[in-house]
Formats: C-alpha cells, sequence, structure tokens
C-alpha cells in the first residue's frame, strides 16, 4: 500500500473528529418510537446549536463582542456540526446510544466529542415516551482559532414524547435539559445550562430500512450570568 494511504485515511479520520469551539447540539439522545428491538440503527447527519462557552471566549477577547439574542446565528456563538450515532437494543423497551460529532466548517477539522446514554421505551407501538440519560465530553484540543482550550463536559436528560400514525412514520416533541461544565484554559471554568424543546420527525422510505428524520425547535442557553435564545436544528438519515 503506498505511503499515502495511510496518511490521507488518518487525515480522514481525524477530520470527522472534528471541531473549533464545541457546539451543543441537543437533545443528544432521542428515540423517536419503540424502534427496532433486534438490529442496531445507525444515523448520519448534521446537526446545528450553541456554543456554550462563546461568552467566556468574549469576555477573554479571544473572540468578537458577545452578541446574544440580538445574532443568534453568528458563527461565534452558533454553529453546525456531523453527527454519527448508533442505537443498540438491550432488550424491548431499553436502549443504548453511542454518538460522535465533528465540526461542520465547510469541511469537518480537528477536533470534536463524543456522548452516550439510555434511553427507556414506554407505551404502545403507536404511543409512547422515552426518558433518556446521556453524558458527553467535547473539547478543540487547543486546535481552534484561539490560544486556549475550549472543553465541554456534563450530562443531559431527555423524554421524547411520540405518536405513530401510521407505519413508518413517527412524530414527536422532545423536551431536554443539559448541565455541563465550560472550561477554556487557562483560566476559566463555568457551570452553563442549556435547557429547551424540538419538535420532530422520522419518515421510513417503503419497505427499506432507511430513515429520514428531520428536528427543530429552540434552546435557552445559560453561562454564568450570560443567557440567550438558540436555535436547534438537525437533518439525518438513518438504517
Amino acid at each position: 500500500m503506498p505511503r499515502r494511504v495511510p496518511a490521507f485515511v488518518m487525515t480522514a479520520v481525524m477530520g470527522v473528529l472534528a471541531g473549533c469551539t464545541p457546539t451543543t447540539a441537543g437533545p443528544m439522545v432521542m428515540r423517536m418510537g419503540p424502534g427496532m428491538p433486534d438490529e442496531n440503527f445507525f444515523q448520519l447527519g448534521l446537526r446545528a446549536g450553541p456554543r456554550l462557552n462563546a461568552p467566556q471566549l468574549s469576555e477573554r477577547g479571544e473572540n468578537s463582542t458577545f452578541q446574544g439574542d440580538a445574532k443568534p446565528f453568528q458563527n461565534d456563538q452558533w454553529g453546525i456540526d456531523l453527527d454519527g450515532s448508533v442505537t443498540v437494543p438491550v432488550d424491548d423497551r431499553l436502549s443504548w446510544h453511542l454518538g460522535l460529532q465533528g465540526e461542520f466548517v465547510g469541511l469537518p477539522v480537528p477536533a470534536y466529542g463524543v456522548y452516550t446514554g439510555v434511553s427507556y421505551y414506554v407505551g404502545s407501538e403507536r404511543l409512547g415516551l422515552s426518558p433518556a440519560l446521556s453524558v458527553r465530553g467535547a473539547s478543540d484540543f487547543g486546535l481552534g482559532n484561539n490560544d486556549s482550550t475550549s472543553s465541554l463536559f456534563g450530562v443531559e436528560a431527555t423524554c421524547a414524547f411520540t405518536v405513530q400514525p401510521e407505519p413508518g412514520m413517527s412524530l414527536g416533541l422532545v423536551p431536554f435539559f443539559s448541565v455541563q461544565q465550560s472550561l477554556v484554559n487557562p483560566g476559566s471554568q463555568v457551570t452553563t445550562h442549556f435547557y429547551g424543546a424540538v419538535v420532530a420527525a422520522q419518515v421510513k422510505f417503503g419497505e427499506t430500512r432507511t430513515k429520514v428524520e428531520l428536528s427543530g425547535g429552540f434552546g435557552r442557553a445559560r453561562s454564568g450570568d450570560t443567557s440567550w435564545n438558540a436555535p436547534v436544528v438537525g437533518v439525518r438519515g438513518g438504517r
């Protein structure tokens, strides 16, 4: 194998594990119905949300002036990431979730983070709810545009209320609440909160396992004494 091939593959892998200042795309775990009790479910797509440590970086002079609600889509405080996940059924109701996210700026650039959690489905095939608990960690490892290292570590609770009006279609309302520790080294550590809700739809294509998932909503981000509204959107394919 030519030497350039392993180098190219390694570069691509590092690209998937990518990010600038970490983006928080809630809810992390979003179980749209009972799922498939005997098969893993893989998803890949784009999701967007706030950069919770944006106020910290602005105060340090490493970002432009923090705009808050005035400019919710400003790149310094809102980002898009590449999201890949797998749902592994433990039994008919309990599932384990593992996800990987990479910051998306035209192409992914090093590096971002992971999340993992469990969900439990209560209800019938047509109507139910899925409480879930997950943990996450994310960092730019000092590889972003700033002189510091930006990292986030935290826990998130969600509860998806879903209805399946017909086979292959699932509609849901998913409120979420997370508490995270935002670290900007050296010298800044702030407890952050992010809470809100999204509406979501998951549609199956014909007799295949392929599904597309669309989600959108709003969250309220709070970092120390600073708070602002943040749009949350996403589109993922799965099978």
